[in-house]
């Protein structure tokens, strides 16, 4: 038990590096875990994992209270979506990203795309109009 208390410390420290010897050695200690699997080491790992996810989520909230609904909302695909197309932002991401929805690759047509490209020089002159005095 003592073994897998000091595998799940390395194992924090090593989590969210991506060189090669820490995934390795990440993969050593799963492997490790996997080999010995007891009710003890799974219940550690369980709440090392949950843990884990309960921070995550605690930094995505984070993020979400720095950012509010305005700033959603002036996003250019979201904006250009919705001012210029009257869509959503999925609606204008399929398009431009050629997403295939229910089986078939939406694009923009060349009606949209002359809209899409009068809304960009729109954005492009709204934006090179702001100065610092």
């Amino acid at each position: 038990m003592e073994e897998a208390r000091k595998l799940i410390e390395e194992m924090k420290g090593l989590i969210g590096k991506t060189d090669e010897q820490s995934e390795a050695r990440i993969d050593e200690i799963s492997l490790w875990f996997r080999d010995h699997h007891t009710a003890e080491n799974v219940a550690m790992m369980q709440e090392f994992l949950e843990e884990g996810v309960a921070e995550v989520g605690a930094e995505i909230a984070d993020i979400r209270h720095q950012i509010d609904d305005e700033q959603y909302r002036l996003l250019p695909i979201s904006y250009i979506a919705r001012k210029y197309f009257g869509k959503s932002h999925a609606w204008l991401s399929q398009r431009i990203n050629g997403t295939k929805v229910r089986g078939r690759v939406y694009t923009l047509n060349a009606e949209q795309k002359q809209i899409f490209n009068n809304a960009m020089q729109d954005l492009s002159r709204f934006y090179s109009s702001f100065r610092i005095a």
